[in-house]
């Protein structure tokens, strides 16, 4: 795996943390991201920890007590990380993005920062001298084909998860530095989500006028606003859990997905819900913040995934 790859799902985990947590349990938590040889994936994390740290994000390290006395533990407050609205006026932040094209450092940071700053001044587009930052997108070799396929209506055939696919496009959209194509899968007869980088080798496309895209289709409004619902590499043999919450979260639970997630009302308060696990990083940041107060019941593979996770837990204390 790429250092840049692992960094991001650190900085991810790290966010998401409801409390401090130990480098095993990070390890553990990206089971496979880091080497097994422990020496070499501490100093693997220590690297990491300083790149985060060079960027400028803040990494809150405490040592922990109880059963983890004299462990260190780690988590990125959100208060401290993100960026509050300073609320310039338009004529400042049009003053700072000239004083920002004007002086250059060699560092790309600055023109980010516009990314904050420069939304109003973007949407009058007429006064001298505005030129939005948009987004920065990674190139792909198979957007012209996926680009083509859509205009075209022309059915593609790809390999994603070690599975054959023939999709229908209807939509490409580019969200948090990927490109996704959102279209009807054909092998499963449902519309699907496909990261278009995780796609294995080449993209086919078939012959012009195969299908129509559905009237009012909006690829945005079917895009998923869960991380949990987004295509992973990891097959778990469904792309919807069933978890077991205990009844001291059951409203937090309830108020992510409310009651038409419902699958079982249990007599001591717990309720089993029917939890997106399409993306199975995701989903193991999102039951981690639960501890023990949540149990994974199905599908068997994900539950298998968890049960080994979790032994793996137990034998590094």
């Amino acid at each position: 795996m790429h250092q840049l790859e692992r960094v991001t799902n650190l900085l991810a985990l790290l966010l998401s943390a409801r409390r401090h947590v130990t480098f095993e349990e990070i390890r553990l938590g990206l089971k496979g991201q880091y080497p097994e040889n422990l020496v070499a994936a501490r100093a693997a994390f220590e690297r990491d920890k300083g790149i985060l740290r060079d960027e400028g994000i803040p990494i809150d390290s405490v040592v922990l007590g109880g059963d983890q006395a004299g462990t260190t533990g780690y988590r990125i407050l959100r208060s401290e990380y993100e960026l509050g609205d300073i609320d310039l006026e338009p004529d400042e932040a049009t003053a700072l993005r000239i004083a920002v094209a004007t002086i250059r450092i060699g560092q790309t940071w600055s023109l980010e920062a516009l990314w904050k700053v420069d939304q109003d001044v973007a949407e009058d587009s007429d006064r001298p001298g505005t030129t939005p930052i948009i987004a920065s997108l990674p190139v792909d070799s198979r957007l012209p084909f996926l680009h083509q396929s859509l205009a075209a209506r022309s059915v593609v055939s790809f390999t994603y998860n070690d599975k054959s696919r023939e999709v229908e496009s209807f939509g490409l959209l580019a969200r948090g530095g990927w490109w996704y194509l959102v279209g009807h899968d054909r092998s499963v007869n449902e519309l699907r989500t496909f990261r278009v980088d995780r796609i294995s080798g080449e993209v086919n496309v078939g012959e012009a006028g195969a299908y129509a895209i559905p009237d009012g289709f909006d690829v945005q409004a079917v895009f998923p606003n869960d991380p949990k619902q987004l295509p992973d590499n990891v097959d778990v043999g469904s792309d919807v859990a069933q978890v077991l919450i205990d009844a001291s979260d059951v409203g937090v639970v309830l108020a992510q997905y409310g009651t038409d997630a419902v699958v079982e009302e249990r007599a001591d308060g717990s309720m089993v819900f029917d939890i997106p696990c399409s993306n199975v990083r995701a989903f193991d940041q999102w039951l981690f913040g639960f501890v023990e107060r949540a149990e994974v019941l199905a599908p068997p593979m994900l539950r298998e995934h968890v049960v080994e996770w979790l032994e793996g837990i137990g034998g590094t204390r």
